[in-house]
């Protein structure tokens, strides 16, 4: 039996998907129903605002400027 799903069309550059796919990977591929190319995505409907924030966070971790040593 053909199960359907709703999806959302993604699109993103290159390194936005490759983090989209790791965030999708390391949590049972519960977010991408589909990679169409380098830049577009099929995300399940109702799990595009989770990936968002997810996303967000990875990006804040990635980010974070090291701290200043002030051994002198």
């Amino acid at each position: 039996m053909v199960k359907a799903v709703r999806g959302t069309l993604v699109k993103c550059d290159a390194s936005v998907k490759a983090m989209l796919v790791d965030i999708d990977d390391k949590n049972g591929h519960e977010f991408i129903i589909d990679e169409l190319d380098e830049e577009h995505i099929i995300v399940k409907e109702t799990k595009v605002a989770e990936l968002k924030q997810r996303l967000q966070n990875m990006m804040k971790e990635r980010l974070k400027e090291p701290e200043s040593s002030d051994s002198e």
